[in-house]
């Protein structure tokens, strides 16, 4: 059973090798096309933005030096995604030099978040109205639901940014009783805190990916710093290697991550495509 499961985390991962050859080549050879955008979309990992890039319309691939940029259309918006790679240093650097490139007039960041309290389930959607680090910084973010009413699944708060992935459900809990945050990730007070200083609006859009008392397995830490296909690759064998069971920890992630991907593409661009000028 694991063999065939190994066979189609290879096959995927080398579709992804493909794929990455194909957008390098329909690359604008400009490093910088002087396009406005309305809206630029950041986040992390590709995992994260591969549900939003699928949807985008109209898409060009642009050779960045910071992160990976695609160009394209919500609907009738012009929007900047970006996969700024993992870590607030990323991130942060991603922003700067995308907002310095596009002018978009608001930044979202985008992603995944881990929970901190048990009303939050997975898959559902936190839209931060704060977000915080652990020296206790804190920077307020728009409200982007109107009225008292919220959807079924979607939850309004603080996050917290932290520099290290959360992985024990002890430690997530004291978390989120310490600092009075539902959830937990690691990039977006780095997005804020570079927008503010730039002075550009800011709005965060997460989906929650797993709930307190989700122990998660240790390779995901080193899998989240893997960039490229052949790195990734490596760490799925190394994982494997040291620890067997791995394998079937590494596939579950795999299929939540997919499924997170496309719950975040749908409220993110649901947002985007809301735009006007009158609202921004």
């Amino acid at each position: 059973m694991w063999r065939t499961v190994f066979r189609q985390w290879v096959q995927e991962t080398t579709a992804e090798a493909v794929q990455e050859q194909l957008a390098q080549s329909q690359e604008s050879p400009q490093e910088h096309p002087d396009v406005q955008v309305a809206a630029a979309i950041i986040c992390a990992l590709a995992m994260e933005s591969g549900g939003v890039e699928d949807r985008l319309d109209d898409k060009i691939w642009v050779r960045a030096a910071v992160g990976k940029v695609v160009l394209g259309r919500a609907g009738q918006v012009p929007v900047a995604l970006v996969t700024a790679g993992p870590g607030p240093g990323s991130a942060a650097a991603a922003t700067e030099a995308v907002i310095a490139a596009h002018r978009p007039r608001l930044v979202v960041a985008a992603g995944f978040a881990g929970a901190l309290r048990d009303d939050l389930r997975r898959y559902h959607i936190l839209l931060p109205n704060e977000v915080i680090d652990l020296t206790g910084r804190s920077l307020k973010l728009p409200n982007l639901v109107q009225g008292d009413q919220l959807p079924d699944g979607v939850h309004i708060g603080k996050l917290i940014s932290v520099h290290e992935l959360v992985r024990d459900p002890q430690a997530k809990r004291e978390l989120g009783e310490r600092f009075g945050a539902l959830a937990v990730n690691l990039e977006t007070f780095a997005v804020a805190e570079t927008c503010r200083r730039l002075a550009i609006p800011m709005a965060a859009v997460k989906v929650i990916t797993d709930t307190p008392d989700e122990i998660l397995p240790p390779e995901v830490a080193y899998l989240m710093r893997a960039r490229k296909w052949t790195e990734k690759m490596g760490a799925v064998a190394g994982a494997v290697w040291h620890r067997p069971g791995s394998l079937k920890d590494l596939w579950r992630l795999q299929e939540v991550a997919l499924r997170a991907g496309d719950v975040l593409a749908e409220h993110v661009l649901a947002l985007v495509q809301s735009l006007t000028p009158s609202n921004l």
